[in-house]
């Protein structure tokens, strides 16, 4: 059973280093505004994803399966705890491969949030254009309701006492 714990954390281990190369493909889709490729990405992630849901869950079996086995109580319990009740080689290579998804998922949280980051930066900017294409209204004294609500006797269209014939 600690053999299948530790094939557990090793596609564990695999799924993050894929996320992480999505993770770098979406930074580069966003830099380039490149939607479809940005949907691409997304779509590639979200088996991944559910893969890894089912990778925990298997690990987190595993461990509860591991712990009655051993009569051990069941609160919440890390690997960290864990790891000096199993044997020596085994205990070894659990706790390199679970340094090593440590790594992997801080990896993974800092791209993205660079990538979340690059995303606020991009949406700012087309509000900013967007904003930029709106036509102003540079006279608010002339927008057709006054100080109260009401509207005042010019409306755009209307001639005014300027616009007589000479």
């Amino acid at each position: 059973m600690v053999h299948d714990l530790i094939n557990v954390m090793k596609a564990m281990v695999s799924m993050h280093k894929k996320l992480n190369d999505l993770a770098i493909d979406k930074q580069n889709t966003v830099k380039k505004g490149d939607i479809k490729a940005l949907e691409r990405v997304m779509k590639e992630e979200a088996p991944i994803v559910q893969q890894l849901r089912k990778l925990e869950n298997t690990r987190m079996h595993l461990i509860d399966r591991w712990q009655d086995e051993k009569g051990l109580v069941k609160e919440a319990v890390t690997m960290d705890q864990l790891l000096p009740l199993f044997p020596e080689k085994e205990r070894t290579e659990l706790e390199d491969w679970s340094v090593k998804l440590i790594e992997e998922m801080i990896r993974l949280k800092e791209q993205n949030d660079l990538n979340e980051q690059l995303l606020e930066d991009s949406l700012r900017f087309v509000n900013v254009t967007l904003d930029s294409m709106r036509p102003q209204n540079t006279y608010n004294n002339y927008s057709g309701t006054g100080p109260s609500g009401d509207e005042d006797d010019f409306r755009p269209g209307d001639n005014s006492l300027f616009d007589s014939k000479a």
